[in-house]
């Protein structure tokens, strides 16, 4: 299936006009679900009302009732983790890690906690509206409605410079690979804790270094849903 994001320009968010046709498989079965438009996805508002397939909306609506409750579950439990760590040390924190890494996976299911369609609407640092992944045919009757609206298949441009994105990577990168020096060589068992905190740098790191490409460099080729 073609598919385009959709652009719709701060002026005309307040009016729209949305055809009832699903933003995710184009089909005139829909369910209209409010959808989150901030980055944090667990907050409700603000959002955008759109119409989605009856299975995009079960599931977008279990999220929405359950991720609040499960950010909220996983901080405690990070918490706890680190306090139990760092306070007093034992063969509990074990059980504890495996617990908080089992509620991650879990919560990543979603059967279990529901999840928001890929076609989720977030605002641009314009203040523009961007709906990504619309079937072409439904996008047509949006820009039928809403002169103005505008289809692209442009990738979005990056918030912040590439010096930001290499600057940060390096230090990320570099503390990483310090710390696992250390670590490695200190001559004693070290926390796991401090071994995750070892391979986010890292990660987030490697995530930031591919933020140097330009926007949509690297693609993966989306499904039909």
């Amino acid at each position: 299936m073609v598919r385009t994001d959709l652009v719709v320009p701060a002026r005309l968010v307040q009016g729209l006009r949305i055809p009832s046709l699903s933003v995710t498989t184009g089909g005139a079965e829909v369910h209209w679900v409010e959808v989150p438009t901030s980055r944090w996805r667990f907050m409700r508002r603000p959002a955008q009302r759109l119409p989605l397939d009856p299975r995009s909306a079960r599931l977008a609506r279990r999220y929405l009732r359950v991720e609040p409750w499960a950010s909220l579950a996983r901080l405690v439990m990070l918490l706890g983790w680190v306090t139990v760590e760092v306070v007093s040390p034992s063969a509990l924190t074990l059980p504890i890690g495996i617990i908080f890494w089992l509620t991650l996976i879990v919560g990543s299911i979603p059967q279990f906690s529901g999840v928001l369609p890929r076609q989720s609407p977030y605002r641009t640092a314009a203040g523009d509206l961007r709906v990504p992944q619309v079937p072409i045919e439904v996008a047509k009757q949006w820009v039928e409605l809403n002169p103005g609206v505008v289809p692209t298949i442009e990738p979005v441009p990056r918030p912040r410079s590439r010096r930001w994105y290499a600057t940060w990577s390096t230090v990320l990168l570099v503390s990483a690979i310090v710390l696992f020096t250390v670590l490695a060589n200190d001559g004693r068992e070290d926390s796991a804790l401090i071994w995750v905190v070892v391979l986010s740098l890292f990660f987030i790191g490697v995530a930031t270094a591919l933020k140097t490409l330009p926007p949509g460099y690297i693609r993966f080729e989306p499904g039909d849903s």
